[in-house]
């Protein structure tokens, strides 16, 4: 695993929004405007990057049992992804798209689900996914790529073998952990006190 700059990760997951647009890509932007204009394409996948600040990005390659356990982009549990994949998970979303039918399936849950049965006929291993997680949090949820991801995971449910996928993994704070580790810490400075002979004559 490589920490890699916020900047990097923004500017990447950017570049792959305009090209489905045919716009150019994000060059001699500052880093605050990429940010501005990645919040503008994707506002409901990217909001992570501002509402769990700070952030911290690695790059890694996905090996087959973390790939498994991948979970698709956050949202309401009866929107897109989520409505596709009641447990949430790529697995699922692979195995229910390979026992369904696609035309189907894309109008009840609004995933253009014959785009992953043509991407699953050859999966896309060059560009990384981003992952989104919180310190402490489990699991990784794909906040860009969820089309590849579960094209890869369908084309294992087919019987191909995995090709490991790149990533960049994105680790913000914990809402939660954070108050309490700050608390725990103050009440263990506190029981620490009485007894620091450094303070005692």
């Amino acid at each position: 695993m490589e920490r890699v700059p916020r900047g990097t990760v923004i500017r990447t997951w950017l570049a792959r929004e305009r090209e489905k647009h045919d716009a150019p890509p994000p060059e001699g932007l500052t880093d605050r405007e990429v940010f501005d204009a990645l919040l503008g394409e994707n506002p409901g996948a990217a909001a992570f990057l501002w509402r769990d600040a700070p952030v911290t990005c690695y790059r890694l390659t996905l090996s087959r049992a973390r790939f498994d356990r991948l979970h698709v982009v956050e949202g309401p549990s009866d929107l897109r992804w989520r409505a596709l994949s009641p447990k949430g998970t790529v697995r699922d979303c692979a195995r229910r798209i390979d026992r369904g039918d696609p035309r189907k399936l894309a109008r009840e849950t609004g995933v253009d689900v014959p785009d992953v049965e043509r991407l699953a006929r050859a999966p896309p291993t060059a560009d990384p996914l981003v992952l989104s997680t919180r310190r402490g949090a489990v699991p990784w949820h794909v906040a860009d790529g969820n089309h590849r991801a579960v094209a890869a995971a369908l084309a294992v449910e087919r019987g191909a073998t995995y090709d490991p996928l790149p990533a960049y993994l994105c680790v913000g704070a914990n809402p939660v952990l954070e108050p309490f580790v700050q608390r725990l810490r103050g009440l263990l400075g506190r029981v620490r006190s009485p007894w620091d002979i450094s303070k005692t004559k």
